[in-house]
């Protein structure tokens, strides 16, 4: 069987792939800034981010 679909990808493509992936990248600093700005606080403030994260995740997979 062949598939029908077409693998490539462009320079458009690539370019918003990569920069995607280094801006994706930037949350994981996230958790060492937030801690020395609200110390034991910041546990309580990614508990509040990941309510509203998932608020908003799930509107979208409705």
């Amino acid at each position: 069987m062949k598939s029908s679909i077409q693998r490539n990808i462009g320079p458009f493509a690539l370019m918003f792939t990569g920069l995607g992936s280094i801006i994706g990248s930037g949350w994981l600093f996230g958790t060492w800034k937030a801690a020395k700005i609200a110390g034991p606080a910041a546990v309580c403030a990614w508990i509040i981010g990941a309510v509203v994260i998932l608020a908003i995740a799930l509107t979208y997979a409705e």
